[in-house]
């Protein structure tokens, strides 16, 4: 506060409000351009980071799909050696196979 009074301290008193409030709205431009910049930026970090989500789930999806052929093809090829273990069995258990029972179209007679 300027020392005085009268006329001369009111006009001190009302130019120091003026220099403060063009100050204050000075604060005012500067942040809002600051805040401005600043939800560009966390617009623009957003954006980059939706984009990478999206990559990721896309490979996750194509891992998943990948993982589910191969499961379904361990699970053919299993299935296969149970059925040509079963065969073999089968065929022990009779005395040969197909091709032992039938060769170049020729068939053993037994009497």
């Amino acid at each position: 506060m300027p020392n005085g009074s009268g006329e001369k301290a009111k006009g001190a008193i009302l130019q120091r409000a003026v220099q403060y409030i063009h100050h204050l709205k000075e604060n005012e431009a500067r942040n809002i351009e600051k805040w401005t910049l600043e939800k560009l930026l966390m617009d623009q970090a957003m954006g980059d980071l939706q984009a990478q989500l999206d990559e990721m789930r896309r490979m996750w999806e194509q891992e998943r799909e990948a993982r589910q052929r191969l499961e379904s093809e361990v699970t053919t090829l299993r299935s296969d050696k149970t059925n040509a273990a079963a065969a073999t069995t089968s065929n022990a258990n009779t005395g040969g196979t197909e091709e032992d029972g039938d060769r170049g179209g020729k068939r053993k007679r037994t009497e």
